[in-house]
This record gives C-alpha cells, structure tokens and sequence, in this order.
C-alpha cells in the first residue's frame, strides 16, 4: 500500500456533485479519479476490477449506508471508504463508522475539505498498516496455544458501575490460576488503578511504544499485578499525552495481549466515540451494563439505536446493576426496554463496594462483607464455560458445584 492517495473512485447519483468532487479532487497533481459511478452495483464491479486507494460514496447511492459499506469492504477489504451526503441523522454516521468507513462529509462541503478528508482517512488507514505489520509473535496455529479472550464493559451512562464490575470480573476470571489481564480505556478518567489500589508510573501509552515486540518481561515491567494474580494497564496520568492515542493502536495492542493472556477484561468510558466502537467491534463478549433506572436506560437504548443494533448480537450479556432499583423498574420491565434478556443481575451493596474500594481490598475478600460477590463469580463462571449461559435463565444462584473454586 502506498503511503499516499494515487486513486479514487467516486459514486454520486448527483451528476453535478460529481463533478464537484473531481475539481476538488484535481487540486493534487498526483492524484487521479479512477472512475465515477451513479451506481452502487457498478461501484462494487469496477473496485473490484480496477481497484482504488480512496471510494467516496454518497449516501444517495446506496440503500442503507452501513450495509453499503460492509458490502463494499467485503469485495475490496484494502480499500479506504469516505461517505458523503446531506441531511445525515447522527445514529446513521456512527453506524456507518462502525461498519468501517473511515470518513465522513457532509454535503454541502468546501472543495478543499474532501480533499483533506481523503487524506486523512487514508493516512490513517496506512497508519493502521503501518503499526499491525511488525508482529514478531506469529498467529498461533490451530496446535498452537490458545488466544486469549477479549471481554469489553461497557455502560453508555456514567455511574452505573463498570469499573467495579470490569475489575471485580478479572479477579474472578483468574481464579483458578487463568492468565487474567484488566485494561483501563477510559484514558481520561479511569478509576482501575484507584479500585485495585495499584499505582504505577507506566500505562497503556508506554506499552504501545513496544511495537516491535510485547513479551512476559515487558509486560511485567508495564502492568502491576494485583494480589489476586490479574495484572492492570493503567490509564495515562496526564491528558496532554492522550492525542498519541489512536484507536487502531489500541485494537492492536488488544491483539498483541491475546498472545499473553486468557482473558483481557477492558474498562470503556461511557462515550460512542471511535475507540469504544472499535472495542465493541473486537470484542469476544460484550458486557453491557446498565442500573434499573429511567436515564441509564434510556442512554442504552440510544446506544443501541445509535450502533446499528451491534449492541445486540449474540456476542452481548446484558447486565443490571445495583438491584433492586428504588422506583420499581423489574426485570421483565428492563429486558422489554433493552430487548434482549438479562444475563446476571448484580444486588445493590453500594456500602459494602465503596468500603471494601476505600481499603484497597477485593470484593471477594472475607473482610468486605459484600453480598454482590456471588453474582460476579456467576458471570465469570458464565463467561469462563463453567456453566452454561442460558439466556434469561441466571438471575439467579450460581449451581453449588459451579461455585466451588
């Protein structure tokens, strides 16, 4: 792949948007329009055959943008896409983000501005290159060792306890004696250090430095080990560093952890922007957590709308937090309004939580008194295979056996 933009293919039914984009287009010498199409079969015909770095595509052109750009990327997996159009709802761009576009202009636009948008989706797509080609580790084969397990948590409301369940599971996970990693991705405020009572010089920032090579030592070096056996990767300390921060890096850091560990538990913040779509995306399993209250549920559902439904594939455990709620919203109530079953619900124990985080002491330990322990071994009992996930069918206890570690 080149490093800089020779091709692009544009696809307009507005012939005199067109035409629009090659002047704008024509202003780098080097660069050349391949093709132009009013059609979206055609497009994917003459990509094929002929191939280009950069496709704009107007949402005019295609049915439903997100499913254009999945199909477009099926047939052309190198190619770089750009989506134009007018009058675009906010839930369809991310949508079409999630489906992999890489930019988006909204018409009318100054010429200058596709021309920049070009580049710079390509460049980051060349960047993304770039950063995945050195890997000294190679892919396991099928006798290889096994990869790690990729679990995200994430709640798309602040407050509703993803931290405390995204560490409260890794320590779970680990027992018996599994390769546990937690990795703090809300880089601006993330709490994983403070609840885990670990500090550290080094973060997610001085990992990602490696990239040549990620081994037992690095990461030791990197990543505190909690008393449980888990090892952290903490968030950055200062915000002036988190612009170096791009979310291809850290879906290849997530990539390069696999090799590591048998379970790497992410921490997301509660905002849709580009790193927790790209999480949400790699993710094994999806734990999405949410309280029995009104505005936590209403922000999931905005979630939900806003990702295309990627929140409700079979990849997904829908988890409640702090039950029961203080205005009365049920489990059937909850599952009707998420559409999708209730995986575990955790039992409020706010004091317990708070106490137990304020020592700098596990949930799981004797001294914490805290009730909602159970149901964390049952989600990582589900998630590890030990029992099996029957949706909508444990709310309930932990079988005994399951529950002996």
């Amino acid at each position: 792949m080149s490093d800089v933009v020779r091709s692009v293919i544009l696809c307009d039914p507005d012939s005199a948007a067109i035409e629009v984009a090659r002047a704008a287009l024509s202003a780098d010498p080097g660069l050349r329009v391949a093709a132009t199409t009013a059609s979206f079969p055609e497009l994917i015909e003459t990509v094929v055959r002929a191939g280009a770095d950069v496709v704009v595509l107007d949402a005019g052109a295609v049915k439903e943008i997100p499913s254009g750009v999945r199909e477009l990327l099926t047939a052309a997996p190198e190619c770089c896409v750009v989506v134009t159009g007018s009058d675009i709802p906010p839930a369809i761009v991310s949508r079409a983000v999630t489906a992999g576009a890489r930019g988006f202009l909204l018409k009318p636009y100054p010429p200058a501005e596709l021309l920049r948008t070009v580049s710079e989706a390509f460049q980051s797509l060349v960047a993304l290159r770039r950063v995945q080609r050195p890997q000294p580790l190679a892919a396991p084969t099928p006798s290889g060792p096994p990869r790690g397990k990729l679990i995200v948590v994430y709640g798309p409301k602040g407050g509703v306890g993803t931290t405390t369940i995204a560490t409260s599971l890794a320590v779970a996970l680990a027992q018996p004696k599994r390769r546990v990693a937690v990795v703090d991705l809300d880089l601006q405020f993330g709490d994983v250090g403070c609840v885990l009572d670990l500090r550290g010089v080094n973060s997610v920032i001085d990992l990602l430095e490696h990239v040549n090579g990620i081994d037992a030592s690095v990461l030791g070096e990197i990543m505190p080990k909690h008393s449980s056996g888990i090892q952290a990767l903490l968030a950055p300390e200062g915000h002036s560093e988190l612009a170096a921060i791009s979310a291809d890096q850290i879906s290849w850091l997530m990539d390069q952890l696999r090799n590591h560990f048998d379970f790497i538990v992410c921490d997301l913040w509660s905002s849709l922007d580009e790193l927790t779509l790209a999480m949400l995306r790699l993710a094994d399993r999806v734990i999405l957590v949410t309280t029995p209250e009104l505005p936590a549920l209403k922000n999931l559902r905005r979630a939900i709308t806003a990702t295309g439904n990627l929140l409700l594939d079979d990849r997904t455990m829908v988890v409640v937090n702090r039950l029961p709620g203080k205005v009365g919203i049920s489990i059937p109530d909850i599952e009707r309004n998420v559409g999708k079953p209730i995986a575990v619900g955790i039992p409020s124990d706010g004091v317990g939580v708070t106490d137990a985080i304020n020592h700098g002491i596990s949930v799981f330990d004797h001294r914490a008194h805290v009730r909602s322990a159970r149901a964390y071994r049952r989600l990582a009992h589900m998630l590890a295979g030990d029992v099996p996930y029957r949706r909508g069918a444990e709310v309930g206890p932990v079988p005994a056996a399951a529950n002996a570690n």
